[in-house]
C-alpha cells in the first residue's frame, strides 16, 4: 500500500511540475516582447482567466487590466476557509484600491456544483463577498491555487505577483498589496 501511495505522490508531483513549465512552441511573438517591456512588475503574466459570476457573465483578467487583483480561492467544505469567511466579508466590505473576488471550483476538488454551491452560500450571511466560479478548476492550478484557502495577487499589469496557500489575515493582504504596482 505504501508503494502505491508513494508512486501516486511522485506521479502527481511530476504532473504538477510539468504543468508549471511553460511550453515554447515557436518563435517569440514581437508583440509579446513589447508587452513584457511595458510591465510594471517583475515576473510572468498571469494566465488570462475566464471565470463565471453569479449571473453567468464572464469575468476575464484582460478586462481588469489597470487594476490590482486579489483572488481568494476557497471551498464550501474547507473548515479553515469557513472560519475565515467573516474576516473575508470585512475585507470585501472595506474601501480598497484593488479588485477582490472569492473563487470556487465547482465540480472539481470536492466542490459542489454551481447550483448546490449557490444554495449553500445563500444560507451564509456574507453579502459583500463576490464569488466567481472556476468551472472544473480550469485556471486555479495555472494561478498557483493548488489548495484552499489560497490567496493570489495580480499586478495592475497582469503579472502574477504571488500565490500563497493558507489563511491570510486582512492586514497581511492589505500590506502585501501595497508592495506592488
Amino acid at each position: 500500500m505504501k508503494k502505491i501511495g508513494s508512486f501516486m505522490l511522485i506521479v502527481l508531483l511530476s504532473l504538477f511540475i510539468a504543468g508549471c513549465t511553460p511550453a515554447q512552441t515557436g518563435p517569440v511573438d514581437e508583440n509579446e516582447e513589447e508587452e513584457k517591456s511595458e510591465l510594471l512588475n517583475e515576473g510572468e503574466l498571469a494566465v488570462n482567466f475566464e471565470f463565471i459570476d453569479y449571473q453567468g457573465n464572464t469575468v476575464k483578467l484582460e478586462d481588469l487590466k489597470g487594476d490590482k487583483v486579489y483572488l481568494k480561492f476557497f471551498a464550501s467544505w474547507c473548515s479553515i476557509c469557513n472560519r475565515g469567511m467573516p474576516e473575508l466579508e470585512e475585507l470585501f466590505a472595506s474601501d480598497r484600491d484593488y479588485i477582490a473576488y472569492a473563487v470556487v471550483t465547482p465540480n472539481a476538488n470536492g466542490e459542489k456544483s454551481i447550483e448546490d454551491f449557490k444554495a449553500w452560500f445563500s444560507t451564509e450571511e456574507f453579502p459583500n463577498i463576490v464569488v466567481l466560479f472556476d468551472v472544473n478548476a480550469k485556471f486555479s492550478r495555472k494561478l498557483g491555487a493548488i489548495s484552499v484557502p489560497t490567496s493570489v495577487y495580480i499586478g495592475s499589469d497582469g503579472v502574477l505577483i504571488k500565490s500563497k496557500a493558507g489563511h491570510s489575515k486582512n492586514d497581511e493582504i492589505e500590506a502585501f498589496i501595497k508592495t506592488f504596482k
